[in-house]
């Protein structure tokens, strides 16, 4: 891995956390460049709110120089309890992106360790996400499983 260290995001971190999601979108959806460039201000928008009221921790991953080459975050989304889980919020961990030319430097996997850590310290039994098959193989080696949601288009 490249000398990185990993900070907590603020919202002075804005543009670097919009503009890491919008390049995940982009690599996932490379069809949809129009959209995901149009979405760009509800992004910020979310983001900023969510940063706001502390249900968004985002995690930066910078070099030595400062150069920020990945980020992620978790939102601590509202959940309803049951049986299993007595908790009515859990984090979802999003956003992940590292910049081209430090992928595979070990950098989401430090964001990733980080993410845990912190959720094991608020007290949170759980990370839900969703993957791509990019990232199947990197969750998979924290012990991340598939689960079984599904969904409707409307």
């Amino acid at each position: 891995m490249v000398k990185c260290e990993l900070a907590y995001a603020k919202i002075k971190d804005l543009d670097i956390l919009v503009k890491h999601r919008l390049g995940m979108f982009n690599d996932m959806y490379p069809e949809l460049r129009k959209e995901i460039q149009e979405s760009e201000e509800q992004t910020r928008k979310w983001i900023k709110e969510m940063l706001s009221k502390g249900t968004l921790v985002g995690f930066i991953v910078r070099t030595g120089e400062g150069l920020a080459v990945g980020s992620g975050c978790l939102w601590i989304k509202k959940d309803q309890p049951n049986p299993t889980y007595s908790r009515s919020e859990a984090p979802y961990l999003l956003s992940m992106y590292t910049e081209k030319e430090f992928r595979r430097s070990g950098v989401a996997r430090l964001i990733v360790k980080t993410a845990i850590a912190w959720s094991k310290d608020h007290g949170y039994d759980r990370i839900n996400l969703h993957a791509t098959e990019t990232g199947k193989g990197l969750y998979e080696e924290f012990g991340f499983r598939p689960t079984n949601e599904m969904r409707l288009t409307l």
